[in-house]
């Protein structure tokens, strides 16, 4: 018996719906040269920090003369290594796990002034949109090196999940809870489309007069260890005891004139302080005041204070073998995790929102100069030789791509192509990019 020939209806029917799979599968917005994937299912998503030990190379462990420049630590070497430096963005990824983000949401917040959009695409980046950058383009620009220079060290990086993303070179995002995610330099726990990525500093900052990170981090230890000079010249260490029993503090009034004018407040009239105001537009006072990142380590107890959202100075201050003194934090970065205010393992002291506890703390630790070397000791142990280093930098890029990816439905498309079959990209190679900027 032969089988019954499908009515048109049935035909009709089924070319329907494979116009409807299709279009969730894979969608080109008509007249526009964006397209996107839509994801057919997302992993579950764990934080970094309950990945169980067995899945590490349980001989492995972090050497921060071996592997501290190393910028292309394995996944399980990153885990193992800095447990507590993803947790911003393990927070970020649950946080959006039931309801992901749409290329719709990304593709609402307009590239403005100071932002920037790319593209990953089997571990290579893409520039898509450079917004102008009337005060922050050489943030920009060292901000796409270091992601680059993250990809580029990573030997699977092909591995790595394709993503579109959004960031912000200015100090903060704006509509920092609106429905498109962007990556920033730092967050408020109540940023929820914010995406922490590390700043422009870990490539360089010359505005400040600070050079590449990894060389400030060698003259920050050569002053705590000494060095052999390229003539051979033995440089001693400077002994935490002898360092200069000072708080010192170097910045402008005007980002933050209302925590830093309290500080200054607090410092006024005692001889342990070193508080100064720059005018970064007066070229003189910038000469008498100005004091490279470096020898702020020549001081016993350095000041910290926010800036209009977080102070770059931080990551430097705790390079040192000093006791970083700061009021209550609003504004996150990707290491704030491992800041410990309290108890043996403190490796720096919290004041008051006012300062107004400032000098009972520092002559509590002029007197107990033992106490302020341990917490000196417990900073450079968490930082400068673990959670600061350029390989956590590194690691912290490759598991923000992961994490966001994971808080993604779409995957981009770099390629589109018109009615006529032409292909057309929507972005530039990085390396090309580069040449031209």
């Amino acid at each position: 018996m032969l089988a019954q020939r499908p009515s048109f209806r049935h035909l009709a029917g089924a070319a329907v719906s494979i116009l409807i799979i299709t279009f969730l599968v894979f969608e080109v917005r008509s007249g526009s040269s964006v397209g996107y994937i839509l994801k057919s299912s997302r992993p579950s998503l764990k934080c970094s920090t309950a990945v169980s030990a067995s899945s590490h190379n349980e001989s492995w462990q972090f050497d921060v003369t071996r592997d501290g420049l190393n910028y292309g630590l394995s996944e399980d070497q990153c885990l193992t290594a800095f447990p507590m430096l993803f947790n911003e963005t393990d927070k970020s990824a649950l946080f959006r796990q039931e309801k992901p983000f749409t290329f719709r949401d990304l593709d609402s917040r307009n590239v403005d002034d100071g932002m920037v959009r790319g593209i990953i695409e089997q571990g290579q980046l893409y520039i898509v949109d450079f917004a102008p950058q009337p005060a922050t383009f050489t943030r920009a620009k060292a901000t796409l090196n270091s992601l680059n220079r993250a990809l580029e060290a990573y030997p699977d990086r092909q591995s790595l999940p394709n993503i579109e993303f959004i960031f912000t070179s200015e100090d903060f995002a704006n509509d920092p809870t609106g429905p498109g995610p962007i990556w920033a330099y730092s967050k408020r726990d109540s940023d929820i489309s914010v995406w922490l990525m590390p700043d422009f500093g870990y490539w360089a900052w010359p505005e400040v007069q600070i050079g590449p990170y990894h060389e400030v981090r060698r003259r920050i230890a050569a002053i705590d260890e000494g060095e052999i000079t390229p003539d051979g010249t033995q440089v001693p260490a400077l002994n935490f005891a002898d360092k200069k029993k000072q708080l010192v503090w170097r910045g402008s009034l005007v980002t933050n004139p209302a925590v830093r004018s309290k500080l200054l407040k607090s410092a006024a009239g005692h001889s342990w302080a070193s508080v100064r105001v720059i005018d970064w537009d007066n070229e003189n006072d910038i000469r008498y005041n100005l004091l490279p990142m470096e020898d702020h380590c020549r001081y016993m107890f350095l000041g910290h204070t926010e800036g209009r959202s977080f102070s770059g100075r931080g990551k430097y201050l705790l390079n040192c073998r000093s006791v970083v003194f700061s009021h209550p934090l609003e504004w996150r970065e990707a290491h704030h995790a491992a800041l410990v205010a309290h108890g043996p393992e403190a490796n720096y002291v919290q004041v008051a929102e006012d300062f107004k506890d400032l000098p009972e703390k520092i002559d509590f630790l002029i007197d107990n100069p033992a106490v302020a070397e341990h917490i000196a000791n417990n900073a450079v142990r968490t930082f400068r030789d673990r959670y600061l280093t350029p390989a956590a930098e590194a690691c912290y890029w490759r598991h923000l791509i992961t994490r966001y990816a994971s808080a993604c439905d779409f995957e981009p498309v770099l390629f589109t192509e018109d009615r006529d079959g032409r292909k057309s990209p929507r972005g530039i190679p990085f390396e090309t990019w580069q040449l031209k900027h």
